[in-house]
């Protein structure tokens, strides 16, 4: 019975998430002004079109920790494409985004929209002009996530951090908090969450879409006043907070 309510649920998820977008494409051209920050009528859009997403894909959220009120630097590693709309469910922020999903088709101009940030990776000057975008969000009230593993891994570990973001934290005399995202599965990480590999987007909505139930846990960890460290130091002390938090899933 599951086996054949199974195509029904993509199609009519599929039917739902069609209109989603083209809901979120009308809300974006008629209320989202960029600056995302908290309690503002954008950033409680924001959150609504996030948790709506999760509902979607069936995806049930579980927030442990308190999540930090002031202008915050939310430094998460990072599994899958998923994970965005998970953590702009939890808090309203400025995401970091590689800069070809400026272009593309509808996303692109919603995500601008919705203040999303766009690095030009490899382009002369790049990152400088990063940490100079995130510090003045941060200034200017709002909060920002970014992944400074660079890429997604399998859940089951953390990549090295790259410490050059971090320093948008400091010159903006900003919070840290490291935030351990994870999906929780009998097998440990659920196996259609990583976004890995060869794997295409399509396929992995698709994978994920069809799922009857997930689950994503972020933990909220300790916050850090960046101005007594080094960004080495603090992109060092948020990895091994996070990759602490991950080990214990696997047990």
């Amino acid at each position: 019975m599951t086996h054949h309510l199974k195509p029904v649920r993509i199609v009519w998820r599929i039917s739902l998430l069609i209109f989603h977008i083209i809901s979120g494409l009308i809300m974006a051209l008629l209320f989202l002004r960029h600056e995302i920050q908290p309690n503002t009528l954008t950033a409680k859009l924001a959150l609504w079109w996030h948790r709506r997403i999760c509902k979607i894909f069936g995806v049930s959220r579980t927030i442990h920790g308190e999540i930090n009120q002031s202008p915050t630097l939310f430094v998460v590693n990072h599994i899958s494409w998923f994970d965005i709309p998970a953590l702009g469910s939890a808090v309203p922020v400025h995401f970091l985004s590689k800069d070809e999903i400026n272009s593309w088709p509808i996303i692109g101009m919603i995500a601008k929209k919705a203040g999303t940030l766009f690095i030009k990776r490899g382009a002369r000057g790049a990152a400088e002009q990063s940490v100079a975008e995130i510090a003045q969000a941060l200034k200017n009230g709002g909060h920002v996530i970014i992944f400074p593993e660079g890429t997604t891994t399998d859940g089951t570990s953390v990549r090295r951090f790259h410490s050059r973001l971090f320093q948008a934290a400091i010159d903006a005399e900003a919070q840290i908090q490291p935030v351990a995202l994870t999906y929780p599965h009998p097998e440990g990480v659920h196996p259609k969450a990583p976004f890995i590999g060869d794997t295409q987007f399509m396929e992995s909505t698709l994978d994920m879409i069809s799922e009857k139930q997930m689950d994503v846990k972020l933990d909220f960890l300790n916050t850090i006043n960046a101005q007594q460290y080094t960004r080495d130091e603090l992109a060092s002390m948020t990895q091994e907070q996070i990759l602490a938090i991950i080990n214990k899933h696997k047990y």
